[in-house]
């Protein structure tokens, strides 16, 4: 915005003007008017994504890059590891937390089980193909109970509800005869704070019941949302 004499003044600075009807530089008194001259410049400046440095090549308007970041699919996720400043796409840390902090993976294909090892630390859960979410999953001893277990979907963006992915548990013991079952929606996160605590993600217990791991079989099955992922 302008005065009558031709002082510019953007919208927010005004805004925090005790008078508004004398130009902040030369006290004229009728207030201030559009400045078409600079509406234009600003429009023809265009920036680029904060992402950039991750691959991503759009420019927007600079009111248009928040909501262009909602959605950016070079949008990185992060390294839960302590200390590790990694950030990268899902299978750029894939690969990082197999290589380089060298974390034990399973691949699986949605829909069909398959075993998981119990060893405390944590695991990535991949699928056969590239691409993708990445699932964590995360075992922690609590003596005398067994291990406490929590699954993470990584992705970069959140997720609503109807767009999380379902993750059924089943834990069997022959020696005991022990079956215990578990279904839940699997929390998404971008790890941007490291990995979730206990009270923001599903955590179940699995019993510590044998000391035989050949006697005891935990098997997932991750089926994705119902309503596809954008």
């Amino acid at each position: 915005m302008q005065c009558r004499v031709g002082h510019v003044i953007c919208s927010s600075c005004h805004h925090k003007l005790r008078k508004k009807d004398n130009c902040h530089v030369c006290a004229i008194t009728g207030g201030y008017n559009r400045c078409i001259a600079f509406d234009h410049i600003l429009e023809s400046i265009k920036v680029s994504c904060s992402n950039s440095i991750y691959g991503c090549t759009v420019k927007t308007h600079y009111y248009h890059q928040e909501e262009h970041k909602k959605s950016c699919p070079h949008a990185p996720c992060f390294c839960p590891e302590p200390g590790c400043g990694f950030a990268g796409s899902t299978t750029q840390l894939q690969r990082h937390l197999t290589v380089d902090h060298m974390l034990p993976a399973t691949a699986f294909a949605y829909g069909y089980s398959f075993t998981l090892h119990m060893q405390e630390g944590m695991r990535v859960l991949h699928r056969k193909e590239e691409g993708g979410p990445l699932f964590l999953a995360k075992f922690t001893l609590v003596p005398p109970f067994g291990n406490v277990v929590s699954i993470l979907c990584i992705v970069p963006h959140a997720v609503t509800e109807n767009h999380r992915f379902e993750c059924d548990v089943d834990f069997y013991s022959r020696t005991m005869g022990w079956h215990q079952h578990s279904n839940f929606q699997i929390i998404s996160t971008n790890l941007s704070n490291g990995f979730p605590g206990e009270e923001a993600s599903y955590t179940f217990v699995v019993p510590d019941i044998s000391s035989d791991p050949h006697t005891t079989t935990t098997r997932l099955l991750i089926r994705p949302p119902k309503i596809s992922c954008p």
